[in-house]
């Protein structure tokens, strides 16, 4: 039944994982956070778990160089909202890989509806309704990606992507408090950010201090670092943004 359990409930776990050249890009930060994921939700890993089970799992099923690669945990067990175990299956889906986007024209902020801030917003998982619903909204709107507003009214992310954004050389993103998804690239960059000396903050993001920052830029694991050239109208720089960019695998 767990096939049946993800598509009801959205019992499950995913990750998104760049193949290219030969390599599986970050798949150490992949393994972690699908183990932390795991742990929150009781989900029972085999006992063999590691990053080369991982990497075994995929590898074998991947035709190309270079793929868009998702991977599906999912929650065996029979039963309703009440499991009766918690072993877990693994799915693995692959596309080929486009180019990554090195820079979007134009974003804004979906207001529609709040996404929660809990341990449970951080995890990637099948309760996705608040990205279609955004992205519909970009699309519908001309823009190239839509933020998502928190219960508190602060933004969170995009559809897809990490929030981060530059002010006076100081480099921020909203804290997992803020409900965002604990994104791989957001670790990457972040640890890349104090590698190189630059002053990081995690602090929360209003609207108003994303219309007064100097750089804002978008990350996520297929693309990396992808500048934003506007936000509401307001036109963004990229000194900082392209040299971290330059950076990123």
């Amino acid at each position: 039944m767990g096939i049946n359990r993800a598509f009801v409930y959205g019992d499950l776990l995913f990750e998104t994982i760049r193949f290219s050249g030969g390599e599986l890009v970050n798949i150490d930060f992949h393994a972690k956070r699908l183990e932390q994921g795991a742990k929150l939700l009781g989900f029972e890993l085999p006992s063999t778990w590691s990053v080369n089970y991982l990497s075994d799992l995929i590898l074998p099923q991947i035709n190309s160089h270079n793929s868009r690669i998702r991977l599906v945990m999912s929650r065996q067990g029979e039963g309703f909202y009440l499991p009766d175990n918690n072993a877990v299956s693994f799915h693995v889906q692959h596309w080929p890989l486009l180019p990554k986007k090195v820079l979007v024209d134009d974003i804004d902020v979906f207001e529609s509806q709040n996404k929660a801030c809990s341990s449970l917003s951080n995890l990637k998982s099948g309760n996705a309704l608040i990205y279609v619903l955004a992205s519909q909204y970009a699309a519908a709107n001309g823009l190239d990606d839509a933020l998502i507003m928190n219960q508190y009214g602060r933004l969170a992310e995009t559809t897809s992507s990490n929030v981060f954004w530059i002010k006076n050389g100081v480099i921020s993103t909203p804290p997992l408090t803020e409900g965002p998804v604990a994104g791989i690239m957001r670790e990457v960059v972040m640890e890349l950010v104090i590698k190189k000396g630059l002053m990081l903050q995690e602090r929360e993001l209003t609207i108003e201090e994303l219309l007064v920052a100097d750089e804002c830029f978008l990350t996520n694991a297929l693309n990396g670092i992808t500048m934003v050239n506007k936000f509401r109208g307001k036109q963004m720089e990229h000194k900082i943004t392209s040299i971290l960019q330059s950076e990123i695998k």
